[in-house]
C-alpha cells in the first residue's frame, strides 16, 4: 500500500514543483506612477503608489528595457494602474519608499 500511494504522490510533488515554482519576488498590483527620473544615463527609476486617495509609501522599481519605460511613461500619462514585478526578494514593509527591484513584468489592470 505504501509504495501505491508513493508511485502516485511523487510524480504530483514534482509536477506542482515545476508548474509553482517558489520563487520570491515582489509583485504588486493597482499602483499608480508617481514619478519617473533617470540619473546620468542609467537606469529609469520609477516610483509607483497604490491606489489611494493619500499614499503614505512609495514602492521604487528601476529598468533599463526600453518598452517597460515607454510602457510605463504611458501609464503616467494616462493615469492608469498596474500590476508590477520585480526581483527584489520581496517587497518591501516599512519606510517611505519600498525598494521592488528590477521590473521582470509589467501588466497593465484592466479594471482602472
Amino acid at each position: 500500500m505504501k509504495k501505491v500511494v508513493l508511485s502516485i504522490l511523487t510524480p504530483l510533488a514534482l509536477m506542482f514543483s515545476f508548474v509553482n515554482p517558489a520563487h520570491a519576488v515582489c509583485d504588486q498590483a493597482r499602483l499608480h506612477v508617481v514619478r519617473s527620473e533617470v540619473v546620468g544615463g542609467g537606469p529609469h527609476i520609477f516610483d509607483l503608489a497604490p491606489a489611494v486617495v493619500s499614499p503614505t509609501f512609495y514602492y521604487r522599481f528601476t529598468t533599463a528595457n526600453p518598452q517597460l519605460i515607454d510602457d510605463l511613461n504611458s501609464a503616467w500619462v494616462g493615469n492608469f494602474t498596474v500590476r508590477i514585478i520585480g526581483n527584489a526578494p520581496s517587497c518591501g514593509t516599512t519606510g517611505v519608499i519600498r525598494s521592488g527591484g528590477v521590473i521582470q513584468t509589467l501588466f497593465r489592470d484592466s479594471f482602472f
